[in-house]
């Protein structure tokens, strides 16, 4: 201990004697150790940590899948939920649940939060109990006895001032009396943010087979593997099927543990990221170890008289390791700082539906990862240059004068090394981000198929209880959208049911056969359905290719009529004019819909691959739709008339709030938030390995100079000219560059394939880029060659000669 103390207070001299070298160190160990530090702490949070559920690992969700109709995934029919449930012997139990909105109100404004409708199983199949009151009742989830509900304790804080008396209070939820029964516990998760639970309340078995709304979820009975479900599950399906032609042909079931669910959609880029900053880890590595191998060089003498005077190898090892520990230690603590800031910003960036987002912070294994991340840092970058160090020879290392430059740089095979690998990583990560960028900037460049600039939506969801008839919703909208139209600044203004590129978080799939065909499962085509009022194309901007949009005369009397899409009338009317043309909506309607306009492809979820066929019908003539996206155009700033619309809905309905408020040009962002977020920290991690790279590359030529001085005075003085000395430190630095370059090169065209499933019509070995991306990197070591080389021009010879 008493040599370890010793140690450590020489290792502090030594450092603080050396103050540029030890800043220079500890910023790069902060930068790169924070880096780390930050997205682990991501990583750990949405990927590596269990659900806080017990028995997480047996949780599972199932889906609805048709591969005859490229179906990947759907909800599940109340009757397909009840035979699945009653005919299963791997799950303990199932439970099922829809998601949406409830209506609050009475003493205070009115509020829309966020709610989910749950069987009575919800909670049981979780293992989750409330921390306040208690769960459902299975009587509970009966229509008539369903007024009753659970509530987030975020709710319970915000709007009842967390009071323990809340349990068993009165409150108007959508216009109906309903008793709070519990408050969940604050650190509870869902799938998505939830403030209320209530009864589902569906009688299963007396709903339709193919009417498949329910999302579900269920338990693994213990020992059971996924596997073993998923067979089971098959089995069901199938017979089903048969029993069922008509509904259940060709539909199956997908079972995905949940937490894998979950967090499928920022998999992908969260491991790109923390492979990236390893790289920038392994680079910062990199460099302090050739700032730790340049500093050993010169400290030859004092080891050679550290050696003379009796210490060991070993002893002069351990003393440098000392110093190397300490260093990174005094690194770590900068990194862990500059990490807990990172964090916040990372969180802060990130868009707002990515899972499990708030529960990211800096926790125990978090701090042990950035604990070994130090030592290891430590160890890495100090073990060569101490082993190299304490091989000191004693008569080369006490005698003034030294080798020639060609000898100096060939010895130096360690420094080599450890650029050529900094160049090559750094290209790497270039690279990579070369890719993203040029795939999003293709991405943005995509037409969604509307017009976002300067238009306002908001979404307004009419209680049943209060608009009981369709024709009660469809008559508010038609007066709302008179009443906004009426406001200065508006230029348009149109309703739907489903906005573009998922901004309003709902979608409807449905069948439809055109004239003609035969009524059967095997001539159904799905497509994507939403009603819309008059004027929803206009304030859009969505074009009209072919007929007419709908009008005021598209009433519930008038001819039933439809407006498709330019993909829908392409695929399934080919060679022949769409509009006219007639289909029925298989199994949801009755009757046939007239072809009335032809209007432009939009993209529905994302900007990435082809539109699906779409079909719009007037609000009016399926008015059962309550929950509607208001869409207003404005002349000016879409947000400033957020106020003036907010006040139109309320005076048709002074208890009617309004939600979900946002531009279209912020749906757009949010649908490439992910690949925006993605591209900017791997352009940003890219763009520190290149500054490490080359200053690797600076430090490298700068120390052979300056350990070079007299022999360059020696060459100028016999004749040397200046472009002779610049033309030697160019060849050697740009050798280790070009090396470097090759190596990356070849590698990138291995792991860049891994990224294929973030990128956007771009080859993940696009040549360009990677061309573009090595003359970048080798522009970049030219310059950082230059600067020394220019200085070993000027040497001048008379001094040079008396250098050393």
């Amino acid at each position: 201990m008493r040599t370890l103390v010793q140690d450590l207070r020489y290792g502090f001299r030594m450092l603080w004697k050396s103050p540029g070298f030890t800043l220079v160190a500890i910023i790069t160990l902060g930068l790169g150790i924070g880096a780390n530090t930050a997205i682990f702490s991501v990583v750990n949070s949405v990927l590596l940590r269990p659900l806080p559920y017990p028995d997480a690992d047996r949780l599972v969700y199932l889906q609805a899948v048709n591969p005859a109709q490229g179906i990947t995934a759907s909800n599940i029919s109340p009757p397909d939920f009840a035979d699945w449930k009653n005919q299963n012997q791997t799950f303990e139990d199932m439970t099922a649940f829809v998601t949406g909105g409830a209506i609050l109100s009475g003493d205070t404004e009115p509020e829309r939060v966020p709610a989910a409708y749950v069987s009575a199983s919800f909670l049981p199949v979780l293992g989750v109990k409330p921390a306040i009151g208690r769960s459902f009742l299975v009587e509970e989830d009966r229509e008539g006895n369903d007024s009753v509900a659970i509530i987030s304790h975020a709710l319970w804080q915000r709007r009842f001032g967390a009071d323990p008396s809340v349990v068993g209070r009165q409150i108007n939820v959508s216009g109906q009396s309903t008793t709070v029964i519990g408050v969940m516990p604050a650190d509870f998760e869902f799938m998505q943010p939830v403030d209320m639970w209530r009864p589902l309340a569906v009688e299963m078995t007396s709903e339709r087979r193919d009417n498949r709304y329910l999302q579900v979820l269920a338990r693994l009975k213990p020992g059971v593997s996924l596997e073993q479900a998923q067979s089971q599950i098959n089995t069901i399906t199938e017979r089903l099927g048969q029993s069922y032609v008509e509904t259940n042909s060709n539909w199956g079931a997908r079972l995905t543990g949940l937490h894998d669910l979950m967090v499928a959609g920022v998999r992908p880029a969260l491991l790109l990221l923390l492979g990236a900053v390893g790289f920038v880890l392994l680079i910062t590595c990199a460099n302090v170890a050739n700032l730790m191998l340049a500093r050993a060089a010169a400290r030859q003498k004092e080891i050679a008289v550290r050696a003379a005077l009796g210490a060991s190898r070993l002893r002069v090892v351990r003393q440098l390791l000392t110093e190397s520990l300490l260093l990174s230690t005094i690194g770590g603590g900068v990194g862990l700082l500059l990490g807990i800031w990172l964090t916040d910003f990372l969180v802060s960036i990130s868009p707002a539906n990515t899972p499990r987002l708030e529960t990211v912070h800096l926790d125990s294994r978090v701090l042990l990862f950035t604990l070994a991340v130090t030592f290891l840092i430590g160890l890495l970058f100090g073990l060569a240059p101490a082993w190299q160090a304490s091989r000191v020879n004693l008569n080369e290392a006490l005698k003034e004068g030294g080798r020639s430059f060609s000898e100096g740089w060939r010895r130096n095979r360690v420094r080599k090394a450890l650029v050529i690998s900094e160049v090559a990583l750094s290209l790497m990560l270039l690279i990579g981000a070369g890719l993203l960028i040029k795939s999003f900037v293709l991405l943005r460049g995509t037409d969604a198929g509307f017009d976002a600039e300067n238009v306002l939506t908001m979404r307004v969801s009419l209680p049943s209880l209060k608009y009981k008839e369709g024709r009660q919703k469809a008559e508010f909208f038609e007066r709302l959208a008179e009443r906004v139209a009426q406001l200065p600044g508006v230029e348009s203004v149109g309703a739907t049911l489903s906005l573009p590129l998922g901004g309003s978080n709902y979608s409807v799939g449905r069948a439809f056969i055109p004239e003609g065909r035969p009524l059967t499962p095997e001539e159904s085509i799905n497509a994507s359905y939403s009603v819309t009022t008059p004027g929803y194309f206009g304030a859009m901007k969505i074009p009209l290719v072919a007929g007419r949009q709908f009008t005021e005369r598209d009433r519930e009397d008038a001819p039933q009529v439809v407006i498709v899409n330019e993909t829908l009338a392409r695929r399934y009317f080919p060679n022949e004019a769409a509009v006219g043309k007639r289909i029925k909506i298989w199994r949801d309607e009755q009757f046939p819909r007239e072809i009335v306009g032809i209007v432009g492809d939009t993209k529905t979820d994302v900007l990435e691959g082809e539109a699906s066929p779409q079909m719009y019908v007037p609000h009016a003539q399926d008015s059962s739709w309550g929950g509607m996206s208001l869409v207003v155009r404005s002349t000016a700033k879409p947000l400033a008339l957020t106020s003036a619309v907010r006040g139109a809905v309320l005076s048709l309905d002074p208890d009617q709030p309004v939600f979900g408020i946002k531009t279209m040009e912020d749906v757009v962002a949010a649908s490439v938030a992910t690949r925006r977020i993605s591209m900017m920290l791997l352009s940003g991690f890219a763009g520190l390995a290149l500054l490490l790279a080359a200053l690797g590359v600076y430090g490298l030529i700068s120390y052979s100079i300056a350990q070079r001085t007299h022999e360059i005075g020696l060459r100028m003085a016999l004749g040397a000219q200046a472009r002779d000395v610049l033309g030697l430190v160019l060849r050697q630095g740009m050798s280790l560059v070009l090396v470097g370059v090759a190596i990356g090169l070849v590698s990138a065209f291995a792991l860049t394939r891994v990224m294929k499933s973030l990128l956007y019509e771009v080859s993940a070995t696009d040549p360009l880029t990677f061309a573009g991306v090595a003359l970048l990197l080798i522009v970049v070591a030219l310059i950082a060659c230059l600067i020394p080389a220019r200085r070993a021009m000027r040497v001048d010879p008379m001094i040079a000669l008396r250098y050393e």
